[in-house]
């Protein structure tokens, strides 16, 4: 594993040090990504620096609070397809429980994305083109073998759609639920960039923060690397005020699914606004990622997630970091020795 001595050592950036990142690693326990791109926290004074949640801290909250019966759930796409079902109008079919015949019929007939059923961060994702020529007995043989979920693809809504055509460009909705009761946290709009049919930051797509009160964009645009983007670098629109159609519908939407399994406490939707304004549930996350949301908004979300935590759960989750134990994740083992 590259360490963050050695990043610092290869890329010698002109802001920033080791021995500050050092102190960041010890007191907010943030990778080299987080410091240097994601939060420049090169650039925050103490105050701002504390109200950052790492991913680190974000894991060990999770482990306390998420049950293992919703991590199951979602770490299997079926399983949490037929459980949100209402949410779900793309046809979908997984590959190993289909005969050959049936496959080619399914995948003949519209443009579909296959997915690992288990896969995470877009990793895995392909298209499968109806009118594209094929060996489809290879193509079978290869999804059955790879537990692929097939799926129909669908198209985002006009405006969403024209930041970049060849991605979904899916809306993350960060939650915090209990009985029944539910509230937004954050949420960003992510836009695949280039030829790239995924929009995960994880893999170069761009991030926008969306304001939970009005469903406009705040802001520029940001990738995982520090780039901000006024406009979007392909087709040339404006992030800045943008406004998601059905907004108050997405909110809705994330809410009541949020209510259908009762272990719910923290989740992740993506979700998609379609070309007829309908809500589509592209997948759940019981461990969402804490690190796109807050480059997105530019600021940490800690003040608000315990504010959040104390009126919904009754308890402030954030507290949890400080029982966190050094021997359950060795820092090395996930930034590296430094």
């Amino acid at each position: 594993m590259e360490t963050a001595v050695n990043k610092f050592d290869e890329e010698q950036p002109k802001v920033g040090s080791l021995a500050d990142y050092k102190h960041a690693l010890f007191r907010h326990r943030v990778s080299y990504d987080e410091y240097m791109n994601c939060y420049r926290f090169w650039d925050l004074n103490g105050k701002q620096r504390d109200e950052f949640i790492s991913e680190l801290e974000m894991r060990c909250i999770y482990r306390k609070t998420v049950p293992l019966s919703f991590r199951r759930l979602c770490r299997n796409k079926v399983f949490s397809l037929k459980e949100f079902k209402k949410y779900v109008h793309r046809k979908w079919m997984y590959s190993p429980s289909l005969s050959i015949e049936e496959f080619i019929a399914f995948v003949s007939s519209s443009d579909c994305i296959g997915k690992p059923i288990m896969g995470t961060l877009g990793r895995g994702v392909f298209l499968i083109r109806k009118d594209e020529s094929k060996d489809w007995q290879e193509l079978f043989d290869y999804c059955c073998k790879n537990n692929i979920l097939v799926e129909e693809r669908v198209r985002a809504c006009k405006e969403i759609e024209e930041f970049h055509p060849q991605s979904l460009n899916t809306i993350r909705v960060f939650s915090i639920s209990k009985n029944g009761r539910c509230e937004i946290v954050a949420s960003e709009l992510r836009i695949g960039v280039g030829n790239s049919l995924i929009d995960n930051a994880s893999v170069g797509g761009i991030v926008a923060a969306i304001d939970l009160d009005t469903g406009r964009i705040l802001g520029d645009g940001e990738d995982k690397a520090g780039h901000k983007y006024k406009v979007h670098p392909n087709s040339g629109k404006v992030f800045n005020g943008f406004a998601i159609p059905y907004w108050n519908r997405v909110v809705e939407a994330c809410k009541e699914m949020s209510t259908i399994v009762p272990e719910i406490v923290f989740a992740g939707w993506d979700v998609c606004v379609l070309q007829n304004g309908e809500i589509e549930m592209i997948e759940v996350n019981s461990c969402p990622n804490i690190s796109g949301l807050q480059t997105a908004y530019h600021k940490g979300l800690k003040p608000t997630l315990s504010s959040l935590g104390k009126e919904i759960l009754g308890y402030d989750p954030v507290k949890l970091i400080s029982v966190w134990s050094k021997s359950y994740v060795r820092y090395e083992s996930i930034y590296g020795r430094c």
